[in-house]
C-alpha cells in the first residue's frame, strides 16, 4: 500500500488546473421527420377523413378557406405538430391525443358557434367578426413589464 509521505508529488494533480472544456458541440439527436410536410396536408390526408360529420343545419360548421380564420388556423396547426410528436411516443400517447385533443378541438372548431359560424359559400362568405376587447389596465400583467 502506497503511504501519502512516500510520494509527495502524487498530490501535484490536485494544484493543477482542470482541463478546458471541450468547444464542439455534442451530438444532438437528429430530428425525426414529419410524416406530413405541413397542417394543409396532415388535414387533407388524414384529420378530416377521419373526422367524417354532417355538415350545416343543426349540425357541424366547416369553411373550406379554413386558413383564413385565425382560430381555425392556429388549432389546425397546433393539432398537427402535437400528431406528429404523439406518433413518435407511441399508441397509448396517439389514443390520449385523439381522446384529450383532436376530437375535442375538432368539435370546438367546427361547433355552431364555431369559427366557421357565419360562413354560408352563397350569401355570406364573410368572416365573422372578432370579438371586441379592451385594453388591460396597467401593471395588469406584472410579468409583462
Amino acid at each position: 500500500m502506497k503511504m501519502p509521505d512516500d510520494h509527495a508529488d502524487d498530490f501535484g494533480a490536485l494544484n493543477e488546473e482542470p482541463p478546458a472544456p471541450s468547444t464542439e458541440a455534442p451530438a444532438s439527436d437528429p430530428q425525426p421527420e414529419f410524416v406530413y410536410r405541413d397542417a394543409e396536408h396532415w388535414l387533407q390526408e388524414l384529420a378530416l377523413p377521419h373526422y367524417l360529420r354532417k355538415l350545416g343545419g343543426a349540425g357541424h360548421r366547416w369553411a373550406p378557406n379554413w386558413f383564413d380564420y385565425p382560430e381555425a388556423d392556429t388549432l389546425i396547426q397546433l393539432l398537427w405538430e402535437y400528431w406528429e410528436q404523439s406518433r413518435l411516443d407511441g399508441v397509448q400517447a396517439m389514443l390520449v391525443y385523439f381522446r384529450d385533443y383532436f376530437y375535442p378541438l375538432m368539435n370546438v372548431l367546427t361547433s355552431e358557434d364555431g369559427p366557421f359560424h357565419a360562413y354560408d359559400k352563397v350569401m355570406r362568405p364573410e368572416l365573422p367578426e372578432p370579438f371586441p376587447v379592451y385594453n388591460a389596465p396597467k401593471g395588469h400583467f406584472p410579468q409583462a413589464e
